[in-house]
């Protein structure tokens, strides 16, 4: 237990990832960490991770389960983007996490990031 971070696309395009178990002492998810792994089906962010970077979980088509730990404070942009098969999200913070928005944001990613917002907000409403 004594990796504290999941670096910068540890595990980009690998397409045969089924499953990942974060350990508990993981305080951070790199950008790109997870992108394009198509057959990951679940992920559960332990309490201990503060920030989900920049499309850390992007295009992971087959990701239908997400588990949010109790102190994710900050949510990259297009961190869960292109995952088309989301039916279940269990988040465990008290508080929304705050969606990075870089200064660079062209208006549409802004409007859909703003989107995504409200989602989040309304999950946590439910089920937090």
């Amino acid at each position: 237990d004594s990796v504290t971070t999941i670096g910068n696309q540890a595990f980009y395009e690998c397409t045969s990832l089924t499953s990942v178990t974060i350990g508990d002492s993981v305080t951070s998810i790199g950008n790109y960490a997870f992108s394009y792994c198509t057959s990951l089906t679940s992920v559960t962010i332990p309490d201990s991770v503060t920030t989900i970077g920049f499309g850390a979980f992007y295009v992971c088509k087959s990701l239908s389960r997400i588990t949010i730990g109790k102190n994710v404070q900050n949510i990259g942009m297009k961190a869960f983007q292109g995952c088309s098969n989301i039916d279940t999200i269990i988040c465990r913070a008290t508080t929304p996490p705050k969606l990075d928005i870089s200064s660079n944001s062209t208006s549409s990613s802004f409007a859909f990031l703003i989107i995504i917002q409200l989602i989040l907000f309304r999950i946590f409403q439910k089920h937090c």
